[in-house]
């Protein structure tokens, strides 16, 4: 039974990745912001669809942030806890079973006598199955200390949405499951890793190009099962409730599995473009993280004559409020 519990948060892991959708499949060059609030929100999206993230964030930052985050990238790879020996053997053995000539057939061989055995043990106790994977993903959503308090109630919604779905899907049909198999050798041989070093090592626009073949792949292996999250994208409306003062508030609704979803963003506006306060705050707050230290003076200046901190354009952002 250890496999088709696995694909539940497999599958859960979606709501993660996509947190809205776009309507209208407009093509963009990656300018830096939107003229307006829902021009903003719909490019930004329109670009995480099709996993042109590093036009995404050149759109969804002020040029100056952006230019942070890129030589932010390789600290970041840095700050990450090294791999133990036994996590980085099982890394590099994945990564090789994924990657072999003939890895779609070995694979495949593998996981047959699971799709049997699943068929014939456990198919009618995916209620359970499904049940569990919901409660634990309600659970490390509420337990997560970094998604915001509208974040956290739109994912539990399509978890409560996809827990369902889960139920209906044949999950051990052989010539789907041999299906899924192919997307995922192809996903991996592009992506072309190989060790974990290879994975820290990238840089930025490295990162991204690996990124988008893996969302890509998401996505088709999704695809397999049903799930489109293309027809979700398609299916988005953006909406301003409140637009003043340099801030404005939309809400986001979309429909996963046919269900409604709505979630909603604050904006705020620098230059003449709008970018979401939530994202730039993170961004801002990282770059401080990661940023070298200054250099220490040599002594002190008197407590009178020391010049107050300097602000930098557009900080701080505005806080958005709390829905």
């Amino acid at each position: 039974m250890r496999r088709p519990l696995l694909l539940v948060p497999v599958l859960l892991a979606l709501l993660a990745l996509v947190a809205a959708c776009d309507k209208k499949k407009a093509e963009t060059a990656g300018t830096p912001g939107g003229g307006s609030p829902e021009d903003a929100t719909r490019e930004s999206l329109a670009l995480i669809r099709d996993g042109k993230f590093d036009l995404f964030w050149k759109h969804a930052l002020p040029p100056a942030d952006f230019d942070n985050l890129r030589k932010d990238w390789p600290r970041r790879n840095e700050a990450e806890a090294p791999m133990d020996p036994d996590d980085r053997a099982k890394f590099e053995a994945g990564v090789k079973r994924l990657t072999d000539p003939d890895a779609e057939k070995k694979l495949f061989a593998d996981l047959r006598p699971t799709l049997v055995r699943f068929d014939r043990d456990y198919k009618d106790q995916m209620p359970l199955i499904s049940g569990v994977g919901q409660s634990m993903a309600l659970t490390a959503i509420d337990q997560a200390k970094d998604l915001t308090v509208p974040q956290k109630r739109q994912l539990r919604e399509a978890v409560n949405v996809i827990a369902p779905w889960t139920q209906t899907v044949a999950w051990g049909d052989q010539a789907r499951a041999k299906e899924a198999i192919g997307v995922l050798v192809d996903t991996a041989r592009k992506a072309g890793l190989s060790t974990p070093d290879a994975l820290h090592q990238m840089t930025f626009e490295q990162s991204m190009a690996t990124w988008s073949t893996a969302w890509l792949g998401f996505k088709r292996l999704l695809d397999v099962y049903g799930l489109s999250v293309d027809k979700s994208f398609d299916s988005v409306s953006i909406d301003t409730l409140e637009n003043s003062g340099g801030s404005a508030h939309v809400t986001i609704t979309y429909t996963l599995l046919d269900k409604p979803i709505q979630t909603d963003a604050t904006l705020v506006l620098l230059d003449g473009r709008w970018y979401d306060s939530d994202l730039l705050q993170r961004v801002r707050d990282d770059h401080a993280r990661l940023a070298p230290p200054a250099p220490s003076a040599t002594a002190p200046a008197p407590a009178s004559t020391v010049a107050p901190p300097t602000r930098s354009p557009g900080a701080p952002v505005a806080v958005a409020r709390g829905r």
